[in-house]
């Protein structure tokens, strides 16, 4: 054991003058009496009893030698070293699952208490940072040793809405590769850590949690069909049974309720799954998912659905009748306008030719920019899908088209296959050739008979969104942290407003803040959501980095129980004089 303030053992030197005052002895006064045989029983009584009075006064100042003794160490404070003293940076999980708990306490109320007792314990013997950890390192206090100063910074901590980034597990990890400090972990130990250094000290708060949660959600219309929309989602749950939720789609006053799903979430993530709503307008949306759990935050996503902009289409065929049917059919439904090949956006042609249009080409014939090395027909060619999750592919169920009339071909050189033939042949592909793009369906309509199949339609909408990058300009909701580059050009930036009320020009944003969020681009105002949706702060299954064996002081410094003593044997001295003068 050493002190941290030796320079007050001098204190002990206070011993001398107490134990003066208990030894010196009052000289008694004479006085004279007419009564000696009334006060000669008294004196023979204290005679007796003369001994038991002088232990009396012997334990008496031990005692309060004692508590001399223990209020001066407790002024040097005294500690004892149980590691190598080098500075401490305790490092608080910020994540949203650490707002989870029950109406007694949240985890992260927990980890500031663990985090408080720390710094009381080591009452300013080494200095320690004070520094929260969500996607990035946030230093609520510095390196310091001044106990009023952390415990101020830790009693001013939040938990965070953003999740913890590699980016900031790599920051934590170089600071505990140096030598001269150690990395203290404090957090509950579930999931997206797997990246985190063995050389920082995990002190795990919470063991596997009852949760579930949204994971991901979408709005989208539903190509040809008026005010129809698909909602996707997916759950996950850390329940260690199966358990029976329902998924609330409403509108975000809550006034209107579209829809009620029976969910019956099981442990893990479950697959997704789509429906299709009726009777749906642009404006903001929000999915609830109804379960007694621990995380309130990640039962609730607002989306954001933005009315359907008329891309302006022509057709270049010889057989114009079906293109143009099918353009009516989704100009009534709100997606695509028929125009001039002079005001059209996306031209619809059978005939391949290089034009200053994004093209949707089928029947590939002749010479073409769009694709090489045109050869014979195809027999019943089998379509394999070969970039799956492709947006182009969102609505279309691509394997089960007739691709009858599909040449062989090579597509050109920096082309997206999307689908192929069991022998490598392109069926469907996105090529760029002059500063523009085609998407090339290698089949005959008529003989493949597709302009009947229902997959026409929905393979003009989509391919006419992809071309103009509509799909990919706003989704309806983004995961909370992500950064997006708004639509728009940089010389007039979008005005994004943010949940809170919050107003900035620019072309991009790190979106920080769950609810939703508005941009207003010239006359045009589009919304969309953002949510939590990440299952490694749904899964609170423990499965994060094990409790390391980290050696530190916690609860109070042991001064503080020398004081404590100290005031007992104060309380028996008082005892013991009242004795005394109560003879």
């Amino acid at each position: 054991m050493n002190f941290l303030a030796p320079n007050l053992l001098w204190g002990l030197l206070a011993l001398i003058p107490l134990s003066l005052i208990y030894f010196l002895k009052v000289r008694p006064r004479r006085k004279q009496t007419n009564a000696y045989f009334l006060w000669e029983k008294i004196l023979q009584e204290k005679a007796a009893s003369a001994l038991f009075r002088r232990l009396r006064d012997v334990l008496s100042l031990l005692l309060m030698a004692l508590v001399v003794a223990m209020i001066v160490m407790a002024m040097a404070r005294p500690k004892v070293q149980t590691d190598d003293g080098r500075d401490l940076l305790l490092v608080i999980d910020q994540s949203p699952s650490m707002a989870a708990g029950d109406d007694r306490e949240t985890v992260f109320e927990e980890a500031k208490k663990e985090a408080t007792n720390i710094v009381r314990a080591l009452d300013g013997s080494r200095r320690l940072a004070v520094v929260g950890l969500a996607d990035r390192l946030d230093f609520a206090s510095h390196l310091s040793d001044s106990p009023k100063d952390l415990l101020d910074a830790i009693e001013g901590m939040k938990p965070s809405p953003v999740p913890i980034s590699e980016t900031a597990i790599r920051e934590v990890n170089r600071l505990a590769d140096g030598r001269d400090s150690r990395v203290i972990f404090l957090t509950d130990g579930h999931g997206g850590l797997g990246s985190l250094s063995e050389k920082v000290e995990t002190i795990r708060l919470k063991g596997p949690t009852a949760n579930a949660g949204i994971v991901a959600a979408d709005l989208a219309w539903v190509p040809g069909k008026n005010g129809v929309v698909s909602f996707f989602y997916k759950v996950a749950s850390s329940f260690p049974t199966d358990k029976s939720a329902e998924l609330i789609l409403k509108d975000a006053t809550g006034s209107r309720i579209l829809r009620v799903i029976p969910i019956l979430l099981q442990p893990g993530i479950s697959e997704g799954e789509t429906i299709e709503v009726g009777e749906m307008v642009a404006g903001s949306w929000v999915a609830e998912l109804e379960v007694a759990d621990s995380l309130p935050a990640d039962n609730t996503v607002v989306m954001g659905l933005n009315e359907q902009r008329r891309i302006r289409v022509a057709v270049s065929s010889d057989q114009p009748y079906f293109f143009e049917r099918s353009l009516e059919a989704f100009a009534q439904a709100g997606g695509l306008q028929m125009a001039e090949v002079g005001s059209a956006e996306v031209l619809l042609t059978d005939q391949g030719a290089a034009t200053s249009l994004q093209q949707i080409v089928f029947r590939p014939e002749g010479e073409s920019v769009w694709w090489q090395d045109l050869g014979e027909a195809l027999e019943q060619p089998v379509p394999l899908i070969k970039a799956e999750g492709h947006p182009l592919l969102r609505h279309l169920e691509a394997e089960s088209i007739n691709f009858s009339g599909a040449r062989q071909l090579t597509a050109p050189e920096g082309s997206v296959v999307l689908v192929e033939s069991e022998s490598g042949i392109p069926l469907l592909y996105k090529a760029r050739a002059d500063g523009m793009e085609a998407i090339v369906v290698n089949l005959d309509p008529s003989v493949a008979e597709f302009f009947l199949s229902p997959w026409f339609p929905v393979l003009i909408y989509d391919g006419a969104l992809n071309l103009t990058g509509e799909e990919a300009s706003l989704r309806t909701v983004y995961p909370v942290g992500s950064r997006i580059d708004f639509p728009g050009e940089s010389e007039s930036p979008a005005l994004w407003t943010n949940p809170k009320g919050q107003v900035a020009r620019t072309t991009s944003g790190e979106l920080r803040q769950t609810g939703l969020h508005r941009l207003q681009l010239g006359a045009d105002q589009r919304v969309f959501g953002v949510g939590l949706l990440r299952s490694e702060e749904t899964l609170l299954d423990g499965s994060g980095p094990a409790a390391s064996d980290a050696q530190l002081e916690r609860g109070r410094m042991l001064g503080w129980w020398l004081l404590a003593i100290a005031l007992v044997f104060v309380c028996a001295e008082s005892i013991l004089y009242h004795r005394r003068k109560l003879g």
